[in-house]
């Protein structure tokens, strides 16, 4: 087994961070293909928390590549932020496809208008990342290699946003302030700015070891989430061919990474959400607060059917379970086994979102546990495995780094890593 693409198999924050960071240790690169900084990765090395929203987990491991693909679309300060955190010999290791496009500050000014003005807003991060890839798609965007270009960002690039600014308002001194940012950027990591796709293929000939990570979740993919209640591009392992112009049969294996239970940030259909004392409680436990707008998370049970659909779409080979040491010493953990809309019971999720309205979770009651291990967690494993047909490769049994467990094919047999 050679390359592992990691998914989101909910509404996201399923604790992708962590299990990149696991699994880093043992490739050449580290690949992001879809999203920007509307994503949030936390992993805890040792008791220091990292958060990062653009550069994948691997940049925290020294001579890994960590690379970010043409499917993502890059907000120059925030990435500057994260570059100027990280010591030199990490920042080294990224390079920026030439293809990526760039957010700039218009996108998130278009953003908020169009979420107060809207009827049923989405609940997006306000990033400005949807309308990022609405001009990638009406061909109008500028490219990561466009800032490259001798001369773009003195002479084009302030022709653009002073257009923008006068069609969508704004102040001279913000369009000022974005050119300086981009040559920032431009200055600080222009030898590092490539064709990733160019690069990604050479590795795989040369025999290197890759895994591809995903933003978000699947259930958030623009076209098989929520919609219209989604993000902007293709979290699903669909997603990595177009987003790193790497084939993805040529990825061995896929991890789909679940919680335990469920959260969502923003609106949109839940099946399994529950609300009052207990939401809250399962809340504050879980720490279930946005990584990137701090909002809190809404909250829900283990989704059955909804892992069926995550499974299938992204023709999932494993799962990595993550924050069931949240549920520690419940004699039961409640489960969403299937959905009763009126007298139909239903054990696949519908495929569209008016297909959701009016359906109710069946709850069961599975095995609990006191505390995380291979030997506690069996039973759920096991029924997980039993209705859903996959079995568990990873388990968490915290939320530092070396806390978490390694089953087939990741070792031979369970053991802490």
């Amino acid at each position: 087994m050679r390359h592992v693409c990691v998914v989101g198999l909910n509404w996201g924050d399923e604790g992708k961070g962590k299990i990149v960071d696991v699994l880093a240790k043992d490739v050449a690169a580290v690949v992001r293909y879809q999203g920007g900084a509307n994503a949030g990765h936390t992993v805890y090395i040792g008791d220091v928390k990292h958060v990062l929203h653009h550069l994948p987990m691997g940049v925290l491991h020294g001579g890994i590549l960590a690379i970010l693909g043409n499917g993502m679309v890059i907000e120059p300060k925030k990435l500057l932020e994260e570059v100027e955190s990280l010591p030199e010999e990490a920042i080294q290791q990224i390079r920026i496809s030439d293809s990526a496009h760039v957010v700039l500050p218009h996108h998130g000014a278009i953003e908020k208008v169009t979420e107060e003005k809207a009827t049923s807003p989405i609940g997006t991060t306000l990033r400005g990342i949807g309308p990022a890839y609405q001009d990638k798609f009406a061909r109008t965007g500028v490219r990561m290699g466009d800032l490259i270009r001798p001369g773009f960002v003195e002479e084009q690039l302030p022709i653009l946003l002073e257009e923008r600014r006068q069609s969508l308002g704004g102040t001279e001194e913000g369009v000022a302030t974005a050119v300086e940012i981009c040559t920032r950027l431009r200055d600080r990591l222009q030898g590092q700015i490539v064709d990733t796709r160019q690069l990604l293929n050479a590795m795989h000939n040369e025999g290197q070891t890759l895994l591809f990570e995903g933003a978000q979740g699947c259930m958030l993919d623009i076209d098989f989430g929520t919609y219209p209640f989604v993000t902007s591009s293709s979290p699903s392992f669909l997603g990595v061919g177009t987003g790193s112009g790497f084939s993805p049969r040529k990825v061995d294996h896929v991890v789909g990474v679940t919680k335990a239970y469920c959260t969502r940030v923003g609106e949109g259909p839940f099946p399994s959400e529950i609300h009052g004392t207990e939401a809250e409680e399962l809340r504050e436990a879980g720490g279930e607060f946005g990584t990137t707008t701090g909002r809190p998370r809404r909250v829900g049970w283990l989704d059955i059917p909804a892992l069926r659909f995550a499974a299938e779409l992204n023709d999932l080979d494993s799962y990595a379970l993550t924050k069931a040491d949240v549920l520690n010493g419940r004699e039961t953990v409640p489960v969403v086994t299937a959905y009763r809309r009126g007298d139909e019971i239903l054990h696949t999720y519908p495929g569209g979102t008016d297909d959701l309205e009016g359906i109710e979770p069946v709850v069961e009651n599975w095995p609990g546990w006191d505390v995380v291990n291979e030997q506690s967690m069996q039973p759920f494993m096991d029924l997980l495995e039993k209705e859903t047909g996959i079995p568990v490769s990873i388990l968490s049994t915290g939320k530092r780094r070396d806390e978490v467990c390694l089953f087939k094919p990741f070792t031979a047999e369970g053991e802490l890593a």
